[in-house]
């Protein structure tokens, strides 16, 4: 028989009945004590109480155990061991990629291709049946840097070299995937470590068209072979490669909560989510399976297009998931030389990167999706895209302004404050482009990681000029008052904050504590753009709240009425020094006033009986 809505509406109220029956705390209002609790909220105070609720989501009231505010008649208050600080937000992530990155081959500092043979073929001992035109063997983190800058293939051929030693010609078989016969006849497609190209194995090559057609925007790398597709030319790969199911993204999105969570995550700016995960993560939500606040970036299934009739905005009440704004973007990494520049690289004369949608043809979609009422969020690395980012958005706001004799009292920036455009990088600005950038106030949202990870090669890249005035600024943008996000962008990075905070407050590597700073090594990296810990702290906090329309909501702090999320770490940041920031633990994570991961317990999951309630439900409703 068919499900009415009455027929949902009744299972659903028997489902929750059930539950409130099974759970007689359920939502009860608790108090947590703790070495001590900074709120970072403006007036800066401290305590070593909170009182929250798990109903609401709410913090109740902090306060001190000593005294009897709060404390009902009582101040004999257990005190648990920690330090407590809000929960903190990575400002711009990929949280199913992460998720199938953690079920996949992790390639990162994989120093050959022999390496990369070697990890794929132990995850194969782990999944024998991936690997079939059904199910990729899937993997993420190769940098052909460590392969001596030549770039992997699927093809196996033999590279001639023009410069003889004598009247000997040396020659080279080109290492390939398929070369092994552990690994021939396999599918696998393995991402760069920006994942801005893949590496495909030869049986995923013949799925392909041939002739590979010629694509704007992309690049399909011929030398030294076939195998390496770049930024638009991935998109025919992608075409024909199997999907995740809904059950396997399910388990990708629980397994990178608890992930998450143990580093202390509470909320993820989601860079980039198609209209059916965003209904995914809706339905997680409803049921209470979420445990980690998701304020998503649409990407339409059509990358850098309008589907306006496939998705929809959501405001959640209990702010687990916020759906307002949309992903564009502008070029590709600079790693694989795809970040569009202004003049050629300083490492490959002929090239300048590539703009993956042309200046008018962006600037029209910013103009469309701002019409229909979406924040917009544009990826630019290099400075030509930033400038064409920069350039879209100002297009966008200077009409807005009267034209008439006031126009000069016109603030462009209280205008932006409405919009809040954002630019995802902002990694090479030109000083122009910087001012621009500065007095319209756009929001820029970079990671600290992608500095001190592309410090490796990115003198050789961009060379020393403009390296210098032009990339990777963190405190020219806070001096200039801008209120800027900071993220990981996990899973091309590692996603811990502590690290992200350690490598914007010292410009060194939270790996080994290196710099490229040949004169001062423990200076760090263009030293003269550090930050503070307050800093850092604001980056992965309130300054994501704004750039979420989420001020006000508590993010970045805890305040009466605002949202119940904070994490327990094993010390006192304010006493480590920034040596200590990268050494952090987190002890526990608490999400709406709930418990979502304990150091030393495998998972805080949802009770199983309650889990089969869930089960039950999507059997009757057919979600």
């Amino acid at each position: 028989m068919p499900l009415t809505n009455y027929n949902v509406s009744a299972i659903f109220a028997l489902i929750l009945a059930l539950a409130i029956w099974r759970f007689g705390s359920f939502g009860k209002p608790s108090i947590r004590c703790y070495q001590r609790i900074d709120t970072l909220s403006p007036a800066n105070d401290s305590f070593t109480c909170i009182h929250a609720s798990s109903w609401s989501g709410q913090v109740i009231q902090p306060f001190n155990h000593s005294s009897d505010s709060g404390s009902s008649g009582s101040n004999a208050w257990n005190v648990s061991s920690g330090y407590v600080i809000p929960g903190l937000w990575d400002g711009h992530a990929h949280v199913l990629e992460y998720g199938e990155m953690l079920n996949g081959v992790k390639l990162y500092g994989a120093g050959s291709v022999d390496e990369i043979k070697t990890r794929i073929k132990g995850y194969l001992r782990k999944n024998p049946t991936h690997g079939s035109k059904e199910k990729w063997i899937r993997g993420i983190g190769w940098d052909q840097e460590y392969f001596g800058g030549v770039m992997p293939v699927a093809v196996l051929i033999l590279m001639l070299f023009a410069h003889p030693v004598g009247d000997v010609v040396f020659a080279y078989e080109v290492e390939q995937l398929s070369q092994d016969p552990e690994l021939s006849g396999l599918y696998i497609m393995l991402d760069r470590v920006d994942g801005h190209c893949i590496w495909v194995s030869e049986p995923v090559l013949s799925l392909l068209p041939n002739p590979f057609p010629a694509i704007p925007g992309g690049e399909v790398i011929t030398n030294p072979g076939v195998g390496v597709f770049c930024d638009n030319a991935m998109d025919p790969v992608y075409d024909v490669w199997p999907r995740p199911g809904r059950d396997e993204k399910v388990r990708f999105l629980e397994d990178a909560m608890k992930s998450l969570h143990s580093v202390g995550i509470v909320g993820v700016h989601d860079a980039g989510v198609r209209p059916t995960d965003v209904e995914m993560f809706n339905g997680l939500a409803d049921a209470g399976r979420l445990t980690l606040r998701l304020y998503v970036m649409l990407e339409c299934p059509v990358r850098n297009t309008i589907c306006e009739n496939e998705v929809r905005m959501i405001h959640r009440e209990d702010g687990k998931l916020s759906v307002r704004s949309v992903k564009l973007y502008a070029d590709g990494a600079l790693g694989s030389w795809g970040a569009a520049l202004l003049s050629p690289y300083a490492d490959k004369a002929d090239a300048t990167g590539s703009m993956v949608i042309e200046e008018e043809d962006l600037y029209s979609l910013v103009r469309r999706w701002d019409d229909i009422g979406y924040q917009v969020n544009i990826h630019a690395i290099g400075d030509r895209a930033n400038r064409a980012a920069i350039t879209a958005f100002e297009k966008i706001l200077k009409p807005l302004c009267p034209q008439t004799s006031n126009y000069e009292a016109c603030s462009l920036r209280s205008l932006q404050d409405e919009k809040r455009f954002r630019i995802e990088h902002a990694q090479i600005i030109s000083p122009e482009d910087q001012e621009t950038l500065f007095s319209l106030g756009i929001i820029p949202s970079i990671q600290p990681t992608h500095a001190t990870s592309d410090m490796a090669y990115a003198l050789s890249r961009l060379g020393p000029e403009r390296l210098a005035k032009s990339a990777y600024r963190m405190k020219s943008f806070y001096n200039a008052g801008l209120p800027v996000i900071l993220g990981s962008d996990f899973p091309i990075e590692p996603p811990s904050p502590f690290a992200g905070m350690y490598a914007a407050m010292t410009r060194r590597s939270p790996e080994d504590g290196s710099s490229k700073n040949n004169t001062c090594p423990e200076c760090g990296w263009h030293p003269e753009e550090k930050i503070t810990l307050q800093e850092a702290l604001g980056g992965f906090g309130a300054h994501v709240a704004w750039g979420g329309f989420m001020d006000g909501k508590g993010v970045g702090e805890l305040k009466v009425g605002g949202w119940a999320d904070w994490i327990v770490l094993d010390r006192d940041i304010w006493a480590v020094g920034e040596e200590g920031i990268r050494d952090v633990k987190v002890l526990e994570t608490w999400v709406a006033g709930r418990r979502v991961w304990a150091a030393g317990e495998q998972s805080v999951k949802l009770d199983p009986w309650l889990r089969g309630l869930w089960g039950l439900w999507e059997c009757y409703a057919g979600w």
